[in-house]
């Protein structure tokens, strides 16, 4: 009975180290065979080079940026005969405000007020500002261009005689303007009333704080040329690259209610009509030494110098022209040779 145990223990034992040295045996085998299979040498892998199109998308920090309470002041002299505004009015470019001894006094947006009357002759900002606005109330004066020539006193005229300041009379007085600021203005306070003396520096209302722009935390250099839009919560408005602001009232109210009771938010830039790229794998692109970026056509080839447009996670952006060239994609695996020069 010990003998035979004895057996069958070593059968057993004999039956476990037979397994064990075959296996071993193999894993030695895989084990000199892979350098033999890693020293093979690798091939060329040539490919096309693709195009892609990119509307360059970028997330910025936004914010609402609001404008301190105004009061427009006049500068005529008389009694207010007619009053064409009150509280909650808007305040606009060629709203009739009131009328002083029967003659109209009207509104204007600009970037400043004027500071004197407008007459033929004189040149500057002022007077582009004077043409723009009888322009925009149905007194054309020629091209903005700043200069108080022809068409623009011929504009002036024509305003005065609608607004009852005299046939023929060529000056456009600041008696009968009111600027109401770089955007429309909503009535808040009222100052004056019907019937009420006024003069010179009288104000005609107050206004509440009002959105004034949208602030953009564009990250400098990263726009291309073209036509950009922001996008937030869903609106998408116009973008002017290195702006940093949006101020058309319109587009401003709109990202503003997105944004509800926040001053602050994300939005996205991009492209509105995307741009193609060559698109190649990053492995395909090479810095050599000197700083120098290529890519090569085959094994064999001299390198083609290149300057990356952009990319994204394992791919880099060329320029378009290179669509459709061939493209060798491992060139460390096959050349020894990996100088852009």
């Amino acid at each position: 009975m010990n003998i035979k145990n004895a057996g069958i223990a070593v059968g057993v034992a004999l039956g476990i180290v037979i397994p064990l040295g075959v296996a071993a045996g193999a894993v030695l085998f895989v084990a000199e065979q892979s350098p033999l299979e890693s020293a093979s040498p690798l091939a060329p892998l040539v490919g096309t080079i693709e195009s892609a199109q990119r509307d360059n998308q970028v997330n910025v920090s936004i914010g609402v940026e609001a404008a301190d309470a105004v009061a427009p002041v006049t500068a005529a002299d008389g009694i207010i005969t007619t009053l064409g505004i009150g509280l909650g009015s808007e305040a606009t470019t060629g709203t009739r405000l009131m009328d002083v001894d029967a003659r109209g006094v009207v509104a204007y947006e600009a970037d400043a007020p004027l500071f004197r009357d407008i007459v033929r002759g004189i040149n500057g900002a002022d007077v582009t500002s004077a043409q723009k606005f009888l322009t925009q109330t149905g007194f054309p004066a020629g091209i903005a261009d700043g200069k108080a020539g022809a068409a623009t006193v011929k504009a002036i005229k024509a305003f005065n005689l609608a607004y009852g300041y005299g046939k023929n009379n060529p000056v456009l007085s600041l008696a009968s303007l009111v600027w109401v600021g770089t955007g429309p203005a909503t009535v808040n306070e009222m100052s004056v009333h019907l019937g009420d003396q006024v003069a010179p520096g009288t104000a005609l209302f107050k206004t509440g704080s009002v959105l004034a722009a949208i602030t953009v935390a564009e990250p400098p250099g990263t726009l291309a040329s073209g036509d950009w839009v922001l996008t937030v919560g869903g609106v998408t408005v116009p973008y002017e690259p290195g702006s940093s602001r949006i101020t058309d009232s319109d587009s401003v109210a709109a990202i503003a209610a997105t944004l509800g009771t926040a001053t602050e938010g994300v939005g996205t830039l991009q492209l509105v009509t995307p741009i193609t790229v060559a698109s190649v794998p990053s492995s395909a692109v090479v810095t050599d030494s000197a700083g120098r970026i290529c890519i090569f056509a085959s094994a064999e080839s001299s390198p083609i110098p290149v300057e990356p447009t952009g990319g994204s996670l394992g791919t880099i952006d060329l320029d378009p022209s290179l669509v459709g060239q061939p493209l060798l994609f491992n060139p460390r695996e096959v050349r020894k040779d990996l100088t852009c020069g």
